[in-house]
């Protein structure tokens, strides 16, 4: 997939995240982003569920595009 023009949430972006459609469901940042075929966004969690299913071995969290939507948005 070609990378779109639009842009990728900037760090410091607060975003509700949703993982597996209702699975794992918290609040947190956006820390960096990369393309792979969608956006891929590092994610601090803030507050709800930890996410802890879904880190990587190193305790980083990353989600796709679809699992984040900025606060307000």
């Amino acid at each position: 997939m070609k990378r779109p023009d639009a842009k990728p949430l900037p760090p410091g972006t607060p975003v509700n995240i949703d993982i597996a459609q209702g699975h794992a469901v918290a609040e947190g940042e956006i820390l960096e982003s990369y393309w792979d075929d969608g956006w891929m966004y590092q994610v601090r969690v803030t507050a709800g569920d930890d996410c802890a299913a879904h880190r990587e071995k190193d305790g980083q969290l990353w989600v796709c595009d679809f699992e984040v939507t900025a606060c307000g948005g």
